[in-house]
């Protein structure tokens, strides 16, 4: 399971953090990965910036406006569920 953690710390809540998960989540829902991808929520990553924070598994990023949560989504959250479905078959 992939885990996404976003920021609900007060700078990245400002910024959006509750709309980003919610669009983030209807992307997951869209593409029938609810048993694939879990969203949590964290204080403060320490990567406070013009926009909210997220950790897709190991990755960090910040600077993420809800605006850009299908970009963002697609390709990076879809890359990684791409990542581990290719090692899986080769497993």
């Amino acid at each position: 399971m992939l885990l996404v953690t976003i920021c609900v710390g007060s700078s990245c809540s400002i910024r959006g953090s509750d709309e980003l998960a919610s669009e983030i989540q209807r992307f997951i829902e869209k593409e029938n990965l609810a048993d694939s991808i879990e969203i949590v929520g964290a204080f403060c990553m320490d990567a406070c910036s013009k926009g909210v924070s997220i950790r897709v598994g190991e990755r960090q990023f910040s600077g993420i406006l809800p605006e850009d949560a299908e970009s963002f989504f697609y390709r990076e959250i879809m890359s990684c569920i791409d990542g581990q479905a290719e090692g899986k078959q080769n497993d």
